[in-house]
């Protein structure tokens, strides 16, 4: 029984971290690129990243022209997953 709850703290620990690595690179993106500070990245702030750019439009889902943490958090995740196809 011991065996398994150190398991299973270890797991909790390993899914804990990798959330707040994951959380950290969304909110580094928008650190590094919202100038205004306003907590979203505009198009205009995007094109200093090109990758980012590219996909702008895409990952914009309500179209008005920002992405917001939401927002930018789905479209890491949709990047993710089409280079690994």
């Amino acid at each position: 029984m011991k065996r398994t709850n150190k398991l299973l703290l270890v797991i909790c620990a390993a899914i804990a971290v990798q959330s707040l690595a994951h959380a950290g690179a969304k909110n580094d993106t928008i650190a590094r690129l919202d100038v205004d500070m306003d907590g979203q990245v505009s198009l205009k702030e995007a094109i200093s990243d090109t990758r980012l750019l590219r996909r702008f439009a895409t990952m914009d889902r309500n179209g008005d022209g920002k992405l917001s943490e939401k927002e930018l958090a789905e479209g890491e995740y949709m990047a993710k997953v089409s280079t690994q196809s």
